[in-house]
């Protein structure tokens, strides 16, 4: 197990921390007549998504989970409301709660759908191989353009599933040009 996944972990368990500590301040409000554990509750779960999304940071539509705290922390600021002010409020707060659910759903199963990676994209050249693997084509052809430079293939994972298991060239997302060493590349002598 490497650094990254055991950073990943702890940064997904701080997450469900604070959601947990939005839920808790939620319950505290309505149990009681104060407002300011509800505004703490906003505060706590924008926390937690912004955690979230920096231990997922790379997976294509990961953002579903903004969204879909998007509606929660709307309804619950809308709960905070003034009663002076809760009708107007009211007008806005429920239809855009509505669209973000939606949103979030929509999100939500194209990132499961790629959670596995058997929809990531490939760039090949023909004489060397897959060359890189990303999660979005945007990603494929924006490496292609500016780190690879020369032509070369690009298309979908799952119209050539036989190069599922071939490693590529360049792997490494944090540098997008330095090349794996090959089992060539070892044996020989330096």
């Amino acid at each position: 197990m490497g650094t990254s996944d055991k950073q990943q972990r702890q940064a997904v368990r701080a997450a469900a921390g604070l959601a947990g500590g939005a839920a808790l301040c939620a319950l505290l409000a309505a149990a009681s007549t104060q407002h300011w554990p509800v505004l703490l509750s906003v505060g706590l779960l924008a926390g937690a998504v912004g955690v979230y999304r920096r231990a997922v940071a790379g997976q294509a539509y990961s953002y579903w989970a903004a969204w879909a705290a998007a509606p929660v922390m709307t309804l619950l600021l809308l709960w905070a409301q003034p009663p002076s002010m809760y009708e107007a409020a009211r007008l806005l707060a429920l239809p855009w709660a509505a669209v973000s659910a939606l949103v979030a759903a929509v999100l939500f199963a194209l990132w499961h759908s790629r959670r596995d990676g058997h929809l990531d994209w490939l760039v090949e050249h023909p004489d060397q191989g897959v060359l890189r693997r990303e999660p979005t084509r945007r990603a494929a052809l924006a490496w292609a353009r500016y780190h690879y430079g020369q032509p070369c293939r690009i298309f979908r994972l799952d119209l050539a599933p036989q190069m599922a298991e071939q490693t590529p060239m360049y792997p490494y997302a944090d540098r997008p040009m330095l090349r794996r060493q090959t089992d060539e590349a070892k044996e020989r002598p330096q």
